[in-house]
């Protein structure tokens, strides 16, 4: 049985998720798509994640 899960802020969430999409990107995850989770625990939400690949900025266009 696993232990409660250490307990993030929201900037070592934001981190560990951009660790987590590089390691599955490099192992060729597609991530053009939706992920639903039914979470067990009644007290959270159910909930549904959506990744969609960027195209890479290149040198004469700006973020916007």
């Amino acid at each position: 049985m696993e232990g409660e899960p250490e307990l993030l802020s929201v900037d070592e969430f934001e981190d560990e998720l951009g660790k987590l999409l590089e390691t599955s990107a490099r192992n060729g995850i597609d991530f053009d798509r939706s992920w639903t989770f039914r979470l067990s625990n009644d007290d959270l939400p159910d909930m549904m994640v959506e990744i969609t690949s960027l195209q890479k900025p290149t040198s004469d266009s700006e973020e916007r």
